[in-house]
């Protein structure tokens, strides 16, 4: 299985899409539409339904520390290296950064939530 990695910057957090090709995120995303806003709209959206998390977006907190985005991207990579896939369908990788949502760890990341 071959799996591609897109990596997408919100502001509050870092999120991994793992696809297979069958059906890459460019499939799902309109014409004209944002694909970072889409799926931040899908992460909210997901945590809300599954009662992982309420998020209030205008509590959101932005953080624009380049590096710490940087090591939230080789987080999940490590994450993923030690808990790969058994089939894509696509899969969701998510870590917050510095959000009073969930706790944090003494990085300023929250751990990898798998969705």
């Amino acid at each position: 299985m071959q799996n591609n990695f897109k990596y997408i910057n919100l502001s509050w957090a870092v999120v991994t899409i793992c696809e297979d090709g069958t059906l890459p995120l460019s499939a799902i995303v309109h014409d004209g539409q944002d694909e970072a806003e889409m799926v931040e709209r899908y992460i909210i959206g997901y945590m809300a339904f599954w009662h992982i998390a309420f998020v209030d977006e205008e509590r959101l907190v932005p953080c624009h520390d380049d590096a710490l985005r940087t090591e939230a991207r080789k987080k999940i990579d490590h994450y993923i290296a030690d808990h790969p896939p058994v089939k894509t369908f696509p899969r969701f990788y998510l870590v917050l950064l510095r959000q009073p949502i969930a706790p944090m760890e003494a990085d300023g990341m929250s751990c990898v939530y798998q969705m």
